[in-house]
């Protein structure tokens, strides 16, 4: 009864748990009044759906474990879309390079097609898809698109259609600038050796003949300082990362829970924060879940989602 009456005050308003007790307080004596009201809130079904998650966000930095071996994972996304061209180019990695161990990638459509999955499962290559909203796991291509949108833009400003023009000349760039984690160009450690431009073509062959003698060993002395030096970066925004941020729940196949909306467009202001309910059928390492839909409401069939974007269903 008395958690009945606590109910249906709340329901009136959706109100907090201290302005529940307060207008509970008006009319009746309820013994631990603060424990209950937190209990019915907490298994309120539209304030689970509509309220924001509160204090700390949930889960510590993951890095994606690094090896030392060239071309071992890719990070891959598309960026778009751009201008219409009328050239239909197609650049493939795996004609020169041969296939990753493992590709990186968001859940864009290219990449949850049927077709794309059976590549990669026809040529052994592991396919990690990101959870949906959290882009920082594919962190290392974000990056890239950060600078490289922006620069094609400026270059192509008198016609979009031709930005395809500056792609090989950015590429260069990136490939021979160092980088702020492994302290080295990505053409020196794939190559163990600097990339040579314009001015460099003047250098006698000569100097060439020496840095083979040295290539393997330096090849070799590159990739471990290129190891330890992303693992100090690493740990270091690891450190910067967790102390905003507190530990995640443990959430277990079959519990029901309500995911986070990540995108709002025009007149969605209103709409509930998260959907839900669904039931989680799958835990991943690293807090990241797959859940599916139980009964009929708005939100994806089944998707992967983060810990920080989830909540319990009812307590």
């Amino acid at each position: 009864m008395q958690t009945e009456i606590i109910k249906i005050i709340h329901e009136n308003g959706h109100f907090s748990i201290a302005k529940t007790e307060e207008v509970v307080q008006q009319e009746f004596f309820i013994p631990n009044l603060n424990k209950l009201a937190q209990q019915v809130i907490a298994n309120c079904e539209p304030c689970i759906l509509a309220n924001r998650k509160s204090g700390k966000r949930e889960g510590f930095l993951n890095p994606i474990p690094k090896y030392d071996t060239p071309l071992h994972t890719y990070h891959v996304d598309f960026i778009g879309p751009l201008e219409s061209i009328n050239k239909n180019y197609q650049h493939i990695l795996t004609k020169t390079f041969g296939n990753p161990k493992r590709i990186i990638t968001d859940q864009g459509s290219a990449f949850t097609s049927k077709a794309f999955n059976d590549y990669c499962v026809e040529e052994e290559i592991q396919h990690r898809q990101i959870a949906t909203g959290v882009p920082w796991d594919n962190g290392q291509v974000e990056i890239i698109h950060s600078t490289l949108i922006p620069v094609l833009t400026k270059l192509s400003l008198n016609d979009p259609t031709k930005c395809y023009r500056h792609v090989d000349r950015l590429q260069i760039i990136l490939n021979s600038t160092v980088s702020r984690s492994t302290k080295w160009t990505p053409f020196e450690l794939l190559t163990g050796v600097q990339m040579r431009n314009k001015e460099d073509l003047k250098i006698r062959d000569l100097l060439m003949q020496e840095l083979e003698k040295q290539y393997l060993d330096q090849r070799e002395s590159m990739r471990k300082d290129l190891k330890r030096n992303i693992l100090k970066i690493q740990a270091e925004n690891k450190k910067t990362y967790n102390k905003k941020r507190k530990k995640a729940p443990e959430y277990q196949v079959g519990d029901l829970v309500v995911v986070q909306r990540t995108q709002f467009g025009g007149g969605l202001k209103l709409r509930p924060k998260f959907f839900g309910p669904y039931q989680i059928t799958e835990v991943k390492p690293r807090d990241r879940y797959t859940v599916e839909k139980v009964g009929d409401h708005a939100g994806p069939n089944v998707t992967a989602t983060f810990a920080d974007l989830m909540k319990y269903f009812s307590h």
